[in-house]
């Protein structure tokens, strides 16, 4: 994949859409000639609007360039240009992009800048050639966290006197998000839609993030299981076992017809459930439209009662009756195979 530079976008109350000189006056008077929206930019307030304009033109030759990212933020009820948001690529091996963002003061605090960065990072990641996004912050800017953290984006760290502004030399504060997890996020919420479109019940549990079954020190209704996936030959499989069971796959391999078995790659594990290590999860076969992950579940689990599993995120755990479960592998074609392990 390749990348494909900046086009318009859309959200529910935006539109994201190129820049042009004809823009000078909005952009002066909504943000750009503002020191509170400047604080902590690394740009000085504009004095004219010809310089404005001057700079827009500039930057209206560099749509030519895939990998050049800038938007103007649009109200879509007024059609007011109320900010911009843009990406650069911080390293072209590893794939990452660095976001920014700004937006006019009375425009503060609805929501609008998190909606924008939602959809960015959304067509970096889907549209073009990203693995990550990260965004930097001034440590004293705490609400540019907060928008990045409503977008998915998760607090790495922060650095001592890495970051440069208006104020002067600064800590930076760095977010981030991979590909990988956007996926999961991403199939998270498909996976409630499905739930409740297809009318089946659960219960949401929400909780510190587990990678492991030992990390569990909450209660959860039901039998415990963990879930293993799999490769053979050519075909994967998805385990489901009581918590306290040791997977023996050379048995396992015996039943399905397999030489050998052996843990599946992370890619795979993403490319096909649409989730990531430590949080497996049946719910991901949602995803496995090809039918190319067969479900073996030991028979020794209970069918009546309560069984749970993760929504693709490892925070969250849904829990369902087991009539409930079977319910959903019908409806996304994946009958079970049970076996004796």
């Amino acid at each position: 994949m390749e990348n494909i530079g900046t086009i318009r976008l859309e959200t529910k109350r935006l539109n994201l859409r190129l820049l042009t000189p004809e823009d000078a006056q909005q952009m002066f008077d909504h943000w750009a000639n503002d020191g509170k929206v400047t604080k902590y930019l690394n740009w000085k307030p504009y004095q004219t609007v010809k310089d404005v304009r001057n700079n827009l033109s500039e930057y209206q030759k560099n749509y030519i360039d895939v990998d050049y990212f800038f938007w103007g933020i649009e109200e879509k009820v007024s059609q007011q240009l109320i900010g911009t948001i843009s990406a650069s690529v911080a390293d072209k091996t590893a794939k990452v992009a660095e976001v920014g963002y700004c937006i006019g003061q009375n425009w503060w605090c609805k929501g609008y800048t998190s909606e924008a960065l939602e959809e960015v990072i959304a067509y970096l990641l889907e549209k073009n050639d990203f693995k990550r996004i990260e965004a930097i912050h001034d440590t004293d800017n705490t609400p540019s966290g907060k928008v990045m953290e409503k977008a998915g984006m998760s607090y790495e760290g922060t650095l001592r006197q890495r970051l440069v502004n208006n104020r002067g030399l600064v800590d930076g504060v760095y977010y981030a998000i991979l590909k990988k997890d956007y996926i999961s996020q991403k199939a998270q919420h498909q996976i409630y839609s499905f739930l409740n479109e297809a009318n089946i019940s659960y219960q949401l549990l929400e909780h510190k993030a587990v990678y492991t079954i030992n990390e569990i020190d909450f209660d959860i209704p039901g039998i415990s299981v963990k879930n293993l996936f799999l490769q053979g030959k050519d075909d994967f499989y998805l385990l489901i076992l009581t918590e306290d069971k040791r997977a023996i796959l050379k048995t396992i391999a015996q039943e399905v017809g397999e030489r050998h078995l052996s843990f599946a790659s992370e890619q795979k594990l993403s490319q096909l459930l649409h989730t990531t290590q430590g949080a497996v999860s049946p719910l991901g076969l949602l995803f496995d439209k090809e039918q190319k992950v067969q479900l073996i579940i030991d028979e020794q689990i209970p069918v009546r009662g309560k069984i749970s599993f993760h929504p693709n995120r490892n925070d969250k755990t849904l829990i369902f009756d087991f009539k409930d479960f079977l319910t959903f592998l019908t409806k996304v074609n994946h009958p079970p195979k049970y076996i004796n392990n």
